[in-house]
């Protein structure tokens, strides 16, 4: 599946403002405090606003949880454990979770490089750029 993995860098058209950059480095280091607990892989932050961290109910209920607290323009970060086994329970990315990312209107989503696997990755793509969303794989911190 490392096909799937996308490297470092922006995906989509459009890169991240300096906020969206504070939000996607404090959700990425809250996303590995928690996934290293098993409490959950994604983060959701607005302007340094945690609003909802990845519980058992999986990424896109959390995604709406944070959309339903902090409106549009939420960054949503999702990573792997520290020192995750590769062989399971990969972060995944795909055309749900796109879906949910436009109902909340976020603002970006910022997944591990080398590590997310992105079902379908030209959709996702290209559905971040019809949502003028930021999409942004980070080199991986353990």
């Amino acid at each position: 599946m490392e096909h799937t993995m996308p490297e470092a860098g922006v995906l989509s058209a459009r890169g991240p403002t300096e906020q969206e950059k504070a939000d996607i480095e404090l959700g990425r280091t809250v996303a590995k405090l928690t996934s290293g607990l098993d409490i959950g892989q994604t983060v959701v932050i607005k302007n340094g606003t945690i609003l909802a961290v990845e519980a058992f109910e999986g990424t896109d209920a959390a995604i709406e949880r944070a959309g339903k607290l902090g409106g549009a323009g939420a960054v949503v970060v999702k990573v792997a454990k520290r020192r995750h086994d590769m062989r399971f329970d990969i972060p995944v990315i795909g055309e749900h979770t796109m879906k949910s990312l436009r109902r909340i209107k976020a603002s970006a989503l910022a997944v591990e490089a080398k590590r997310t696997i992105l079902l379908d990755r030209d959709l996702v793509v290209r559905e971040a750029d019809r949502q003028s969303l930021c999409l942004v794989a980070m080199e991986t911190v353990d």
